[in-house]
């Protein structure tokens, strides 16, 4: 009986999830994230952005236009222009951007201590190591 009551709130969790964003240099992870996420149900519009400095304009963007910021943002560390730490820099002194419905992930290929270390200082929900995976989407969306 727990057990369909898990798959029920998943299923209800998926649902709220209107828009994801991925924030990663590598379109192919992004393409493959895309199918991975339209798979699974999740998010009815998933956008990108290839670096920090592109994702918060897009936010801001959004802000601006009077549209949702997404509920889940997945978010590589290591990218050109803007890196992952230093977009999370920028937001969290962005008064403008209300993401108290927002879940952040950094999402990396990185198995470095001092990157987990350094991501645990940030307000985010979790750290993944890529790749992106329907096992990984239904942990996150218990």
């Amino acid at each position: 009986m727990a057990e369909l009551n898990t798959v029920n709130t998943n299923t209800d969790r998926r649902q709220q999830i209107n828009t994801v964003f991925l924030v990663d240099d590598d379109d192919n992870w992004c393409f493959i994230s895309k199918i991975i996420l339209q798979k699974a149900g999740i998010g009815k519009q998933i956008i990108t952005a290839n670096n920090g400095l592109k994702a918060l304009a897009v936010l801001r963007q959004r802000v601006a236009d009077g549209q949702q910021l997404p509920e889940l943002i997945f978010l590589d560390i290591k990218m050109p222009v803007m890196n992952g730490f230093e977009f999370l820099d920028e937001l969290v002194n962005a008064a403008e951007l209300d993401l108290s419905h927002t879940q952040i992930y950094i999402c990396s290929s990185s198995v470095n201590a001092k990157d987990k270390e350094t991501a645990g200082l940030y307000p985010i929900a979790g750290f993944i190591t890529k790749p992106l995976t329907q096992d990984i989407l239904n942990q996150i969306l218990k």
